[in-house]
């Protein structure tokens, strides 16, 4: 019995210093849905994501201050972020335009190209996510995009709901 306490004692002490479990997140309107009046994707617009780095490791992203980014250890995207981006982009371009979109990945190899660069897509120490960059459009105008969102409540769930309405933004910056 007296080997055993030991043992007991130890083995409770290293499950409490044990890591969190990891949390795998995606944005609600991720999955790509091709509207129902748009059959023909012949005459689609293709949507590739580039990230920045830090952006593209796997990791949410929180700034903790004015010089900090913080890599989230065990609170990764359940996909690759530019991937999800590109449907979450094309979704929110075909609900408000004429035109049709699609993520690259299901486009044509000649359709036209709208090229968005990501350099920030994160959360932020002061209460707000932040999405910005530049989208190249086909005829080769450039626009930028900034968009910052109000994070209502705290944690990761909370900052990957702002992040998703930011999208919003940045989608409708985009598209003017």
């Amino acid at each position: 019995m007296k080997r055993l306490l030991p043992l007991a004692v130890a083995l409770l002490l290293a499950a409490c210093g044990s890591t969190p479990p990891t949390q795998y997140y995606q944005l609600p309107d991720s999955a790509f849905r091709l509207p129902e009046n748009r059959a023909a994707t012949r005459h689609a617009t293709a949507v590739r994501v580039r990230l920045a780095e830090p952006i593209g490791s796997g990791s949410l992203l929180y700034q903790t201050d004015a010089h900090h980014l913080n890599l989230a250890q065990s609170n990764l995207w359940a996909a690759p972020l530019a991937d999800t981006l590109a449907a979450a982009f094309a979704n929110r371009l075909n609900r408000s335009g004429s035109a049709l979109y699609l993520p690259a990945k299901l486009a044509n190899d000649n359709a036209p190209v709208l090229d968005i660069h990501l350099d920030r897509f994160q959360g932020s120490y002061r209460g707000q996510t932040e999405i910005s960059g530049t989208a190249r459009r086909p005829d080769g105008s450039i626009k930028s995009f900034h968009v910052l969102t109000p994070q209502q409540g705290d944690g990761y769930p909370a900052m990957v709901d702002s992040l998703n309405r930011g999208l919003d933004g940045a989608a409708e910056q985009i598209g003017r």
